[in-house]
């Protein structure tokens, strides 16, 4: 079969269709131009064969052929976001000037050039600009930048565009409302600023409301999303007229550049200081030295460190944020200095006077040698630098006293932030042995409480999730069936159909890659997954490569498809602040054995009514629910007539806060408990309502009723 393409026939003839139906700038549906195209230009037989996709291959390279006509502006793909596709004036220009498949190749040619242009233009700026790693980075750049020329350059608000509120005068009186304010002890952070500017001007408040924001865009990892938008707008809120928080900043709230180490979380009233004393300087400078100042990184780092060096990783921060080519994320002294020292061969093994700049310089070098960004707290590089025995200093937190209490541990509690009294009064289980359950929870990241039914252990996971919860947290619950995949929890590919009825497919994102999300942008407190029934499905199935990461968090690893990793790539990390909590039924004899990957990775706490802390929670119960009738009692005379232990109930089924009458006792037995006994005892030849009967039970407990019966 002769392989004949005419991809370049028939996507002319896709812009002719565009140019005779519409006016420049209108859209068509996608589906009517490859009808139109096709109907002008058919199939060959080579195209028509049918690839993976199960579409022709004419088809297939019709759309990546039209690839080409966007760089040179002929063509605009989606300007309504419902896969169309509309003709520019200068495409119609262009189907005159190139006749038949010239404008194909002119297409190519321009859109060639155009990617020399952009790899040019990209390693020119590895070679001169310090460059941001990933979105997270972009965003908070971008919304700094925000502040920089509205409020550094024009005195403008960055909340609310057109108000003045960055001039001398307001940075002044902000600066002395901070200053000449006491701190009430035990009120906080946000109590005080309340305080403080109680009698403060909206225009100062909105000041002060961006000053904060720019203190808690570039932090990472010890304070998330939720505590940043919380300080800044607690700010918002004590204006008489608030503003909203713009979107380029909540969206930029939910990343960070760094991990500064506690000082900046405990002490941000020092922190806010700086900035604020920062500020004042610049209000100080004549219009021509402070413009000099954001165009030269050196005259900006004059004036940020000034004649005091005091908190260094805050003063690096503003150099950052405001000069992100020249001095990078890095704000830990001791961590530059390492850097310096370490890979000074990169730029001829000389120290020039200045260290910002060698280190800069040294940046340069290893993002020309890798060809991209790069970050040297990754490995290969970390380790040359700061292997993990080295703690860096921090430099931040020598002050006496800690202004603001700090959590950074990388589950986002510790097991003493539970109180277990709390809990263990709200599930009636032994206070020891939820201690376990959340110190194995923080230790391991991952728990299964398993048993028969009717123990309680999907209202035990609940339980615990609520007591893990803070302002931020995400908690997801979902059940695991016998059909349940990868492509369900983790990611996948699901079919849409857009508003013009076109059919496609497009990655979806699970629960588990979901809160993973949730997790990065809110570092700083627990998320919890619950999974009840995790039994239920192929877990070698449903999990794949995601095994790995219950051992190993940090560590990346490659996913099944790509664009489900982080940032859209193709590696994922599972964030130590993700929980997994799961239950299992042990009675459904139905299901496998959990293999011993799976066992391996998680901690198992039993609950089952033989054994404590369920054993015995009836009696607890009554103790606080007095009952007429011997409830404890009955319920412990059935489970010692069960043989098999995982048939044994559990007492949930009577927990009830009411006092049972024999008529409420009868319904939960004969609806309830009997059926689960019935399913239990097929095939055995058993008389479930003659052995384990409501009035059996009953009569072996009181021999006056066995009589009267």
């Amino acid at each position: 079969m002769e392989k004949e393409l005419k991809t370049a026939e028939r996507i002319r003839a896709a812009l002719e269709t565009l140019s005779e139906r519409t006016e420049p700038g209108e859209s068509l549906p996608i589906g009517e131009i490859w009808r139109a195209s096709l109907e002008e230009v058919p199939l060959t037989e080579f195209e028509s064969e049918l690839n993976t996709r199960n579409l022709p291959r004419g088809q297939t390279n019709w759309r990546f052929a039209s690839s080409e006509f966007i760089a040179p502006g002929w063509l605009q793909k989606n300007p309504s976001g419902i896969g169309e596709w509309a003709i520019t004036a200068e495409g119609v220009a262009a189907l005159a000037t190139h006749p038949g498949p010239e404008l194909f190749a002119e297409a190519q040619r321009i859109t060639s050039l155009e990617r020399v242009r952009r790899r040019e233009e990209s390693a020119k700026a590895l070679r001169e600009n310090w460059l941001p790693i990933g979105g997270a980075q972009q965003k908070l750049l971008a919304a700094a930048d925000v502040i920089v020329q509205e409020g550094f350059r024009k005195g403008l608000s960055a909340f609310a565009p057109g108000r003045e509120v960055w001039s001398a005068t307001n940075i002044r009186e902000v600066h002395g409302l901070w200053t000449s304010s006491a701190r009430t002890e035990g009120h906080g952070f946000i109590g005080n600023l309340a305080l403080q500017f109680a009698e403060a001007t909206d225009g100062q408040r909105l000041l002060m409301a961006e000053v904060i924001a720019l203190q808690v865009l570039p932090i990472g990892w010890i304070i998330g999303h939720a505590k940043k938008r919380e300080r800044v707008q607690s700010m918002l809120d004590l204006m008489t007229h608030p503003v909203e928080i713009p979107l380029i900043f909540d969206e930029a709230f939910g990343g960070g550049a760094f991990n500064p180490g506690q000082g900046m979380q405990t002490h941000i009233n020092h922190a806010i200081t700086v900035i604020l004393d920062v500020l004042l300087a610049w209000s100080g400078l004549e219009e021509d030295e402070q413009q000099a100042a954001l165009d030269d990184p050196l005259k900006w780092r004059e004036l940020v460190m000034g004649s005091d060096n005091g908190f260094p990783t805050q003063r690096y921060a503003l150099l950052y944020l405001v000069h992100p080519g020249f001095f990078g994320p890095i704000v830990a002294p001791d961590h530059r200095q390492r850097i310096r020292e370490t890979f000074i061969g990169e730029i001829g093994g000389e120290f020039s006077d200045d260290a910002d700049a060698d280190l800069q310089r040294i940046q340069l070098a290893l993002q020309a040698k890798a060809g991209k960004p790069v970050n040297v707290y990754d490995e290969p590089l970390r380790s040359r630098w700061h292997p993990d025995t080295a703690q860096p200093v921090d430099y931040d937190s020598k002050r006496e006293k800690s202004e603001e209490p700090a959590s950074a541990d990388p589950r986002g509690f510790v097991p003493s932030d539970i109180n277990s009294a709390e809990l263990a009064a709200a599930t009636q289980l032994d206070k020891s042995w939820l201690s376990k359950v959340t110190s194995a929870l923080h230790r391991r990241g991952q728990v299964i409480l398993y048993g028969p039914p009717g123990t309680g252990k999907t209202f035990v996971a609940r339980a615990l999730a609520d007591e893990l919860r803070r302002p931020g947290t995400a908690v997801k619950r979902i059940q695991f069936h016998p059909s349940y995949t990868y492509e369900d929890f983790f990611a996948g590919y699901r079919p849409v159909t857009d508003q013009a009825g076109q059919l496609s497919f497009s990655l979806t994102r699970g629960p588990l890659r979901e809160i993973a999300d949730e997790a990065r942008k809110n570092p700083d407190v627990p998320h919890v997954l619950m999974i009840d029934e995790i039994n239920r499905a192929n877990l070698s199935k449903v999990f794949g490569e995601l095994y790995y990461l219950l051992e190993y968090r940090d560590d990346p690893i490659d996913v099944l498809y790509a664009g489900s990793g982080d940032d859209g790539g193709k590696s994922f990390t599972l964030p130590a602040n993700v929980l997994i909590i799961g239950t299992m039924n042990t009675a459904d004899r139905s299901i496998a054995l959990l293999n011993s990957a799976m066992r391996r990775r998680f901690s198992f706490f039993e609950l089952h009514p033989d054994v404590e802390p369920v054993k015995g929670i009836l009696k607890r119960w009554a103790s606080k629910h007095p009952q007429s009738l011997p409830i404890s009692e009955l319920f412990e005379r059935l489970n010692e007539s069960i043989r098999n232990r995982e048939d044994r109930i559990g007492p949930s089924h009577l927990l009830r806060t009411d006092d049972l009458t024999e008529h409420d006792l009868r319904a939960v037995w004969e609806e309830s408990i009997l059926p689960l006994l019935e399913e239990r005892h097929i095939g055995t030849g058993v008389d479930v309502n003659v052995k384990y009967g409501l009035d059996a039970l009953l009569s072996t407990l009181d021999p006056d009723r066995a009589e009267s019966a």
